[in-house]
């Protein structure tokens, strides 16, 4: 069972490595344009807003959020490889390091994955709300990616507040 246990803890570590690589290659995209993307916004934020169906989202797009493109790109594009950071440094974290770290340093590394993926939900919310109404498949990814880090953010959890000595991950099975 402990192997069981390890195995599905090592699957969880990689849909986390892969959620990371996909928020930090987002991000360096867009800060790799330059510019542009902080640029384009508020004509982005338009045309999600044109045929949004939450009233509500439909005016923070045209309101606060077009007013202040350029605090709100930088706040997305950085946002975005802040999450994918976090989320691949903890990965690797207990990965490779968490047997050989104290009890505190698997806390702190607990707590800092808890507020990446805290961020990166919150970016999938919004972005759900802002333009999932454009397609089914932008809808869908921001979907699966939220609720991905709902799970995983359910096992960080545990792994921020259990007792030292830590999970299985790094043990051998008696």
């Amino acid at each position: 069972m402990e192997r069981l246990d390890r195995v599905a803890r090592i699957g969880l570590l990689f849909i986390q490595i892969v959620l990371g690589y996909e928020w930090l290659n987002s991000g360096l995209g867009k800060i790799g344009t330059g510019g542009g993307f902080v640029n384009r916004l508020p004509e982005t934020l338009a045309r999600f807003a044109e045929k949004n169906p939450y009233p509500w989202m439909k005016g923070f797009l045209l309101g606060p959020a077009t007013g202040g493109a350029s605090f709100f790109g930088n706040l997305v594009q950085w946002g975005e490889v802040l999450a994918g950071l976090g989320l691949i440094a903890g990965a690797l974290y207990l990965l490779f390091l968490a047997g050989r770290l104290n009890g505190v340093l698997q806390r702190v590394a607990g707590i800092l994955v808890g507020i990446a993926l805290l961020g990166g939900m919150t970016l999938n919310a919004v972005f759900y709300l802002a333009a999932g109404h454009t397609s089914p498949s932008t809808a869908g990814i921001n979907l699966v990616m939220f609720f991905s880090q709902l799970a995983l953010l359910g096992y960080w959890v545990t792994v921020a507040f259990q007792p030292v000595g830590g999970p299985a991950l790094w043990r051998r099975p008696a």
